[in-house]
């Protein structure tokens, strides 16, 4: 119990332990041994006043058959007297036996049927004699009773005599028994703190050289180690130790060559990086070139048709393409906007959302008619927004655009600008394909299909705006129409 108080437990501790167990132990021994001698004790003095009595009720019983051969005796020889007489004659009988005898403590005595005390070899005197051994017989002839008693109060004396020799002799054992144990328990102790000492010492040296050698790697001596079971441990740590020095090696051999392999590859991907960055570099010179150079005759393009479509009547033919500009207008604006979007800030406005969107849909209404479609319009006037008019037309042209591309021919496309509550509600609805992953919608370079062209931004950086601006999306999409929703902030 007293091992369970500290997980942790030192040397000291467990000699301290080890010598308060063993003085325990020698105690309670010796303990056990004198409790051993007092119970052989009593039972001697049980035995001793048990033979005593025993000796005591046979001499009593000597004594009593001598009074009845004395008085027959007494009787035979006078008979002729008067009882008186006899009864004198009897009691100088017994004084004259009693007178031969040195057993104070035995009496005799002569008693009348009526229980009057004729005779006692002693005198009656106050003593106890409750506790004496009497036996005695009747004697008819004479009307006597006969009786021998043996006074047990000497046995006192012996027993008293006795207890003393007793208790100087255990007295003097347990003396004998506790130097004794004191002797061995000192000798045991003695020994014990010599051997505590011999290991505490070969652990402090082992200690001792586990932290020498985790710096220096050098063996434990083992001839300083004397018992077997540290030998044990020490051949165990320097192989332990070897197996570390080698590996330790090997490790600073892999350092050495992985600092240089380290720093080779550092220089490649430095030079990786800044090939990277310069070909980053180009790449955004070549699409900012590419895309001014688009511009310039895309406006062309459309000037031209503009000022055809004022002096003459409108040509199919030249519609599709008209529509056909338009559409690279669109994404034209898209690349710029991507190219610009981490340079220029955007500043908001209030925008009335409703001349806007009508403005862009009449925009796209010439690529509507050159797809053999038409757009339907239900906007609400007069409703503002505070937005950006850049992000703004990114939202409403490519969803317009997208309409467009994927619906089906000689179907209507149906834009709805509306109020709701404290929103302003965008929604753009066609016939076509429903959409097959509505998750990778609004992913970057995603197409739905392939076949229709584009560069799968438009959608993303739809996304992208309106997450920045808090402005909700919902698409709703089964085998007959496609609803892009988009809900406002009230300006």
């Amino acid at each position: 119990m007293l091992l369970k108080k500290k997980d942790n437990k030192s040397i000291n501790q467990i000699n301290f332990m080890a010598i308060l167990f063993a003085g325990l132990f020698a105690f309670i021994s010796a303990c056990l041994v004198i409790v051993n001698e007092y119970l052989e004790f009593q039972k001697e003095i049980k035995v001793i006043e048990e033979s005593y009595i025993q000796t005591q009720k046979k001499s009593a019983s000597d004594q009593l058959n001598l009074l009845l051969n004395i008085t027959e005796y007494r009787f035979q020889q006078s008979q002729s007297l008067p009882k008186e007489a006899m009864y004198q004659k009897l009691k100088e009988d017994i004084s004259a036996l009693i007178k031969h005898r040195d057993k104070e403590q035995n009496y005799l005595f002569l008693e009348l049927s009526s229980g009057e005390m004729l005779y006692r070899s002693s005198p009656i005197n106050e003593e106890d004699t409750t506790k004496d051994i009497v036996v005695t017989q009747a004697y008819e002839p004479l009307g006597l009773i006969l009786g021998s008693g043996v006074s047990t109060r000497s046995i006192e004396d012996v027993l008293a005599e006795k207890k003393k020799s007793y208790q100087d002799k255990i007295i003097n054992f347990v003396l004998k028994i506790y130097m004794l144990t004191l002797f061995l328990y000192m000798i045991s102790t003695i020994e014990y703190r010599y051997v505590s000492d011999i290991m505490k010492r070969e652990i402090r040296f082992i200690v001792y050289s586990f932290k020498k050698a985790s710096s220096s790697y050098e063996f434990i001596d083992m001839e300083k180690i004397k018992f077997t079971e540290f030998q044990e441990i020490v051949t165990h740590a320097n192989v332990m130790i070897e197996e570390i020095k080698n590996k330790n090696s090997a490790l600073v051999d892999l350092n050495s060559n992985l600092e240089g392999i380290v720093e080779q590859k550092t220089v490649e991907l430095k030079r990786s990086i800044e090939f990277t960055q310069e070909l980053l570099e180009k790449q955004d010179q070549f699409v900012k070139n590419a895309i001014h150079e688009i511009n310039t005759p895309l406006s062309i393009i459309l000037m031209n048709i503009d000022l055809y479509n004022l002096k003459f009547e409108k040509n199919p033919y030249l519609l599709k393409i008209e529509a056909a500009v338009k559409v690279l207008d669109n994404i034209y604006e898209d690349l710029a906007y991507v190219v610009k979007k981490d340079r220029v800030v955007y500043e908001k406005a209030m925008i009335d959302f409703s001349k806007f969107l009508t403005e862009r849909v009449e925009y796209f209404e010439d690529v509507a008619e050159g797809n053999k479609l038409h757009i339907s319009t239900d906007i609400v006037p007069d409703l503002f927004i505070l937005f950006n008019e850049t992000e703004l037309q990114r939202i409403c042209d490519n969803n317009l655009s997208n309409a467009i591309k994927y619906s089906y021919e000689k179907h209507p496309l149906h834009v709805k600008l509306f109020e709701d509550k404290n929103e302003v509600v965008l929604e753009v609805e066609n016939c076509g394909e429903m959409i097959k992953a509505p998750d990778q919608l609004f992913n970057r370079y995603y197409r739905e299909d392939e076949a229709r062209g584009g560069f799968g931004l438009g959608l993303n950086i739809v996304k992208e705006i309106c997450d920045t601006n808090g402005v909700s999306i919902e698409v709703l999409s089964d085998e007959l129409k496609t609803l892009f929703r988009y809900r406002f902030v009230k300006g």
